[in-house]
């Protein structure tokens, strides 16, 4: 592993939900896609992911869905909004863990007035976009990984499409403006900075440790040394009494 390296991966990861107006039924209102991709649309998260499993709601078939290459995403319909997972698994020669992301996917416009039908404000034009940023720390990376990644981002234009649905790509978020970068730029820093904190007071923790063991067996070894000698005096005393009691003895059989 590289020793003091720290990279961070940006993900964005969300949903975009289309009502369907006139083709909608009882079951099916809207046609849904859940994704993970990245911010950049030049790197390849393929070059550090192995695969992404997607986790719906159990009233679909086949709720746990796999994919083992890009683009990663899953496209449904449906009339209920749930609570999804989407767990990235890392290239095999990263040794790292798998990450864990939640999603909820929104089918209905956010802040609609109280005690309004929320139908009242859908249109089959504009849909619900729920889209999150996230970054993903690597510390002490290994080498090959540390290479993946680094790679990944050398890509003039990617071998697949950014998403299967063309009307979802028109509403990816872009993370491109000056105050968005600064704002991760911000963020890298401020996790750089706290796992420092951590990995010095572990440091201080460790060593502080070290010096409990050494005055612990200090105290045990003092403790022996002061028991044996404490034990050879008693003896030393008692025999001392004894030889008095003999001497006492012989005096008075002599004035007999």
């Amino acid at each position: 592993r590289l020793d003091n390296t720290t990279t961070c991966l940006p993900l964005a990861y969300g949903s975009i939900a289309f009502y369907l107006g006139k083709e909608a039924d009882e079951y099916h209102t809207h046609r849904w896609t859940l994704y993970v991709r990245s911010p950049d649309p030049k790197f390849d998260l393929s070059s550090a992911i192995e695969k992404v499993v997607f986790q719906l709601h159990p009233s679909f078939p086949q709720p746990t869905r796999e994919l083992t290459e890009p683009p990663f995403e899953v496209t449904e319909s449906g009339w209920g909004e749930f609570d999804a997972s989407i767990r990235i698994i890392w290239k095999e020669v990263s040794d790292e863990r798998s990450t864990l992301l939640q999603h909820s996917i929104k089918l209905y416009p956010q802040h609609v007035p109280p005690n309004s039908d929320p139908k009242a404000y859908m249109n089959t034009a504009v849909p619900v976009v729920s889209e999150k940023y996230d970054e993903v720390v690597f510390t002490n990376p290994k080498a090959e990984f540390h290479k993946l990644l680094l790679e990944g981002s050398r890509n003039k234009t990617l071998p697949y499409s950014l998403s299967n649905q063309p009307p979802v790509m028109e509403y990816f978020r872009t993370y491109g403006d000056e105050e968005e970068v600064q704002k991760m730029l911000a963020a890298k820093k401020f996790l750089e900075g706290q796992l420092r904190e951590v990995k010095d007071r572990l440091l201080k923790a460790d060593t502080e440790l070290d010096e409990v063991k050494t005055s612990l067996a200090l105290i045990k070894g003092g403790g022996a040394a002061g028991g044996n000698a404490g034990e050879q005096k008693g003896a030393d005393g008692g025999g001392t009494a004894a030889g008095g009691a003999k001497r006492a003895n012989l005096s008075q059989r002599k004035q007999r």
